[in-house]
């Protein structure tokens, strides 16, 4: 199989290492605008698996030309590009992976789930599969929850719970993963299933505590809006499901400057003049912060990403996290790239991997939580992405 790869960010660079590792991925493809950055990246893969394209994801004709080169288009792009690369796969007649989506689009202007899946059709009739949110979380968390509701014989409440202890040399504030997605997720109504209906939150303005595994800790988290808490009870709703909602830990600096963000209208993706140039203010904002790329070996301490299931297994109540813990120092060690990348990449690559070697049969739009959970956490297990869990008392 040839893998198209657009985007070589510092997660780009994480799946396309994973990936050229597979047999059955015969070429990786890298497309971007930044030419240095492609050198860079090609040079890390393994001897004739690379090739490089410089491409303007905006040029839909070079973009539906790039994709025709492979059997697989993985979009490594911030989630704004989500639709017109799903499109470009359509119009090229070629499959389609990413790791997360955007929306809505009446407050971001960018595309949500609803409108990936109303694709649905379209794929399917060209007999095309569009794998989508197939990262670390969406992605992994969402597999977590499948496994979780096939072992649980009423599941009532499913928690995704991300946690980051780590310290970054040098800068106050920095961001593990696209500033932009961060800012706009945060800052977000969050979407949140309760009591079996689909209702939006206030941002920040939900908090709670949660013991993660060591290393990393007790932290507090927020709830932001995610993928999963449509996703979950799309799938998962069979066994009695009221409960569906993602929290992650914030930095209480972080917390602090996205008021601020807010407030003055700086999460806006709309372009505003100002002195006489034109800009969009939250793409400005994000250019202040330090590149995720730039972050490996500076940040310092673990990331727990996992997902918290709350039901009963043979008439006995059971609350239980699946999770994945990722050291920011000891991927900076073998991959040269900060936790939050290499589990995100790493995840993908799973997906990719899986597709490769004919493993998923499912065409049409397809999420995480249809894949064969045991099958997808092997394959965790066997690129290094390791998991566990743990039964915690019932409140």
């Amino acid at each position: 199989m040839r893998l198209v790869q657009l985007g070589v960010g510092a997660v780009g660079e994480v799946t396309a290492r994973v990936s050229a590792a597979e047999p059955a991925v015969e070429k990786v493809i890298l497309a971007d605008i930044d030419e240095r950055r492609l050198r860079e990246v090609a040079a890390k893969l393994p001897p004739g698996k690379a090739e490089t394209r410089v491409v303007d994801a905006a040029d839909r004709t070079a973009l539906v030309a790039a994709a025709r080169e492979g059997d697989l288009v993985l979009n490594a792009l911030a989630t704004a590009w989500d639709i017109p690369v799903m499109e470009a796969c359509l119009e090229a007649r070629r499959h389609y992976l990413d790791m997360g989506t955007g929306g809505p689009r009446e407050i971001t202007g960018t595309a949500d789930l609803d409108e990936q899946f109303a694709l649905h059709d379209a794929f399917l009739e060209r007999d095309l599969t569009a794998m989508v949110s197939f990262g670390i979380d969406p992605g992994v968390s969402d597999v977590f929850a499948r496994a979780l509701y096939d072992q649980f014989d009423t599941l009532e409440k499913l928690l995704v719970l991300d946690g980051d202890n780590g310290a970054v040399d040098g800068y106050d504030l920095a961001c593990s993963f696209s500033v932009e997605t961060m800012i706009e997720e945060c800052l977000l109504p969050p979407t949140v299933f309760r009591d079996g209906c689909e209702d939006r939150n206030e941002p920040l303005s939900e908090f709670m505590e949660f013991e993660f595994p060591e290393p990393v800790g007790r932290l507090t988290l927020c709830n932001v809006d995610h993928e999963e808490s449509q996703l979950m009870p799309m799938f998962l709703a069979g066994k009695g499901l009221r409960d569906a909602t993602f929290f992650i830990a914030l930095d209480p600096g972080f917390v602090e400057a996205l008021r601020v963000f807010k407030a003055l209208e700086l999460n806006q993706r709309a372009p505003v003049e100002f002195g006489g140039a034109t800009f969009s203010p939250i793409r400005f904002v994000a250019s202040r912060f330090p590149r995720p790329v730039d972050l490996g070996g500076r940040i310092h301490g673990a990331v727990c990403v996992g997902t918290l299931a709350e039901g009963t297994i043979g008439g006995e109540r059971v609350r239980r996290y699946l999770y994945q813990v990722t050291s920011h120092d000891q991927a900076w060690e073998q991959w040269g790239v900060q936790g939050t990348a290499w589990q995100t990449g790493a995840a993908a690559a799973c997906a990719v991997t899986q597709f490769a070697r004919g493993e998923v049969a499912l065409r049409g739009v397809v999420s995480p939580e249809q894949l064969d959970p045991a099958a997808f956490i092997a394959e965790m297990e066997r690129v290094g992405l390791s998991h566990g869990s743990v039964d915690l008392p019932v409140d």
